[in-house]
């Protein structure tokens, strides 16, 4: 029996692990109680990997689609001449333009995958590549760009020290955070709440009340986030709150920004927002009064329509108040490579024109997928999928469904064969997190107390099943490409020991021995605004003039918002995490399905559901214009009124191949959900997935 040090690599944190091994076989994960960071915390998410692990429905041999639609199951030659063959084809007869590529979530969380993933895409010369990003977080790589001159900079609040701390748009019961890694958030919070700290959430669901030990949360309105942060700087400001030193030094288009807010004064935005003029004057006037204050925002706020400009309005927040950059407030973290300079770009060149107007340079709207195969003026033809599962995991899957028949190839890359695999022609076994050797890369730049960390494979993949950054070279080999197989001994290493050479003067060799977490320097205060703003000016843009037309748009949904708010019975859906599903990838474990949890029930509000006549356990429809989806109702009085609520993952009917998920399949939120045109920001590409109008009727 050997013990393995290792890491989690489903969320942030990548909570400190110890792999038991017996007989070359992972037997148990166990919190590991002397990593220096995360200090014996794993989540049950975490440890119950060692059942995706050894699930019996994963994939293990290279299948090949035959001519009758049965399945084989092939050597890699074969797969990777016919995977060469196949593309060769596709781009002799339409050009190299006509492939395209979906990177999912599981790539961020994987060191050598995603670095030779984007090497092998590349080569063949793929430009229209989509990614699970435009579904949860793209918004904040624009605005971040927009107002420091780099996509890579996302200050997190100082936790040990701040005084008061909101948080928007995030449930920490649900997952650990995001762009924001700390182990054990919610003991986190809770120490912090005894310590005195008062922690303020913005939610559409009551997320904590004061006396759980945490904190209070105001119920807003979803998809009003950007109104709601516009009318708290508007107070704010009116209290002389602003920091006029800092602004003078170290910001540029001030008074655009005054201009901006100008227009949404509390009384104005209180009916849209749900948040009351009185309410939100209170918290401002707590945020002037706190000097150490400190802000956060996660998906819940990305997913609105403007996502770009409420997460500018959130750095606004810290930035303009001088709540950055200071103890207490919001800091940038560093890890083992400084990244701001390598982020660094212009928003006035990151935008390109397109047949579908003009897009942010880099990976797709997702909601744009199955128009790029059935409507492009040049259409996609082959498409290549790396952990992902776009048919559930995008809007608009009865469409995704016949695109996915009209491509000539579709290729997917997995470790399961999820719904996206059932219409492949190519399907490739992958190693899971305990199959290979990695590095905790996820979270440079937004770690609260960073550390780096070298694992290696705690065993030996089983079967056929091969890494990600080996697959990638063994189809580059077989269409001729250079290719790091080529050589005696390959080292998909190269980057990542220059930059832990560069970056922490750590040594990849020794921590290939000894597999220790490295823990490194917590982020302080002092360096931001000389090391961290790459503006060509060295200011922080406080209204980035690239935001123009979208400032303008922001008029117009207001004006739209208000009318909603003023009549019409229709109820507002958002999506929820919750402690039992990962993405669409925990769906196939038994264990996450127990005491009830086989099904995805419509959170609603008792008064909403009496309105309706509807009683705990009924069955209804939830439908709109875009789709329909049968569930059961939960009765839950923590929703806001006129708000429902869905967890995503679900809606496994289409996925006959992974039997536990498809035996309790749930419905699939996604399908409600718009695409095409005004599906997602322009500013970033961002797919609008909260505050859906939907209708609820008895089934």
């Amino acid at each position: 029996m050997d013990a393995v040090r290792t890491f989690c690599r489903i969320c942030e944190p990548s909570c400190g692990l110890v792999a038991t091994v017996e007989d070359g076989r992972l037997a148990k994960l166990a919190p590991d109680k002397d990593h220096p960071v995360t200090k014996g915390f794993a989540c049950h998410k975490g440890l119950a990997a060692v059942d995706l692990h050894h699930d019996s429905d994963r994939l293990n041999y290279p299948r090949v689609r035959s001519a009758d639609g049965t399945w084989r199951n092939v050597g890699w030659d074969e797969a990777a001449d016919y995977f060469g063959q196949r593309i060769q084809e596709v781009v002799d007869t339409h050009g190299p333009g006509s492939i395209g590529a979906y990177v999912g979530n599981p790539m961020a969380f994987n060191a050598l995958g995603s670095l030779h993933v984007e090497t092998m895409l590349r080569s063949l010369g793929v430009r229209h590549r989509f990614s699970s990003g435009t579904q949860d977080c793209a918004n904040k790589f624009a605005a971040s760009e927009a107002v420091f001159g780099t996509s890579t900079v996302h200050p997190i609040p100082d936790l040990d020290n701040t005084d008061l701390c909101l948080i928007i748009g995030e449930n920490p019961r649900a997952s650990q955070a995001s762009f924001y890694s700390v182990p054990n958030v919610l003991g986190r919070l809770r120490r912090r709440s005894a310590e005195g700290t008062r922690f303020v959430f913005v939610n559409p669901r009551e997320i904590e009340k004061p006396e759980d030990g945490i904190g209070e949360t105001l119920l807003i309105t979803p998809d009003t986030d950007t109104w709601f942060l516009a009318s708290l700087l508007f107070e704010i400001d009116r209290l002389g709150g602003f920091d006029e030193a800092v602004l003078r030094s170290n910001g540029s288009h001030v008074a655009e920004l005054r201009a901006f807010i100008g227009e949404y004064p509390p009384a104005r935005t209180a009916e849209v927002t749900g948040i009351s003029a009185a309410d939100l004057t209170a918290l401002a006037r707590a945020w002037v009064d706190t000097p150490r204050a400190s802000v956060h925002a996660s998906t819940g706020l990305n997913m609105g329509r403007q996502g770009t400009l409420a997460y500018w309005l959130v750095h606004m927040l810290s930035f303009v108040t001088g709540r950055l950059d200071v103890e207490g407030g919001n800091l940038k973290s560093d890890g083992f490579y400084p990244n701001a300079k390598a982020g660094q770009s212009n928003p006035d060149t990151s935008y390109a024109e397109t047949q579908w107007g003009t897009l942010r340079r880099g990976p797709l709207p997702g909601t744009l997928l199955s128009h790029a195969i059935l409507d492009a003026d040049q259409p996609l033809r082959a498409l290549i999928v790396v952990s992902g599962n776009p048919l559930l995991s995008i809007a608009g899957q009865a469409r995704l469904g016949k695109a996915f028949e009209q491509l000539e190839l579709l290729v997917v890359v997995d470790i399961y064969p999820n719904a996206t695999a059932e219409y492949a022609d190519l399907v490739l076994p992958a190693t899971d997190m305990y199959e290979r050797d990695d590095l905790n890369i996820v979270n440079i730049g937004t770690s609260a107390e960073p550390f780096a960390q070298y694992t290696p494979a705690v065993v030996e993949p089983a079967h056929e099943r091969k890494p990600e950054w080996w697959i990638a070279h063994r189809l580059l080999q077989a269409l001729g490409q250079p290719s790091l197989l080529d050589e005696d001994t390959p080292d998909p290493w190269g980057k990542w020991r220059h930059m832990l050479k560069r970056g922490a003067d750590l040594n990849l060799e020794d921590m290939q021995q000894d597999h220790e977490a490295r823990p490194l320097p917590k982020p302080e205060p002092g360096t931001f605004f000389v090391s961290q703003v790459q503006t060509d000016d060295g200011l922080i843009d406080c209204c980035p003039p690239s935001f123009g037309e979208a400032l303008e748009r922001c008029k117009a949904l207001f004006v739209e918002q208000q009318e909603r708010a003023q009549g019409g019975d229709s109820l507002l859906l958002i999506h929820r995490r919750d402690q039992w599903m990962h993405n669409s990838w925990f769906a196939n474990i038994e264990r996450m399905k127990r005491r009830g949890r086989d099904h995805n029930p419509l959170s609603i509000h008792p008064n909403d559901a009496s309105a309706r006549d509807l009683n705990e356990g009924d069955l209804v429809r939830v439908r709109n214009e875009f789709g329909e989806v049968e569930v059961a109702v939960s009765l839950d009085a923590a929703m806001k009124p006129g708000v429902v609520a869905l967890v995503h993952g679900w809606g496994h009917q289409v996925s006959p191949s992974m039997r536990v998920a498809a035996a309790s399949p749930g419905a699939n939120p996604n399908i409600l959900l718009p695409i095409g045109e005004g599906s997602y920001e322009p500013l970033s590409s961002q797919a609008h997935m909260t505050g859906i109008p939907v209708e609820v009727v008895p089934a």
